[in-house]
């Protein structure tokens, strides 16, 4: 039988996923709310457009998480083009 055992100095291996700079946030009224993270903006800004074309949710806002500035807000009229999140 083998015995395997953890290393005496092991060190945290970094993840190799890039840092999340995007949320969504989506109300589902009586069902509650969503939060999703994506580091990517076309990521984000496809995910918020499918989520509202489908009826999803009531309200769909992404927010960039480094200042919180919101990128998209389709109920307040906010779509800022790709090139500026």
């Amino acid at each position: 039988m083998t015995t395997l055992m953890e290393p005496s100095g092991a060190v945290a291996v970094p993840s190799p996923w890039p840092p999340d700079r995007y949320e969504l946030q989506c109300d589902h009224g009586h069902l509650g709310s969503s939060r999703d993270r994506y580091h990517f903006a076309e990521y984000a800004m496809e995910a918020a457009r499918n989520v509202q074309r489908a009826g999803l949710a009531h309200q769909v806002v992404v927010r960039r998480l480094s200042d919180g500035a919101v990128l998209y807000d389709h109920g307040r009229g906010v779509e800022l083009p790709a090139s500026h999140w």
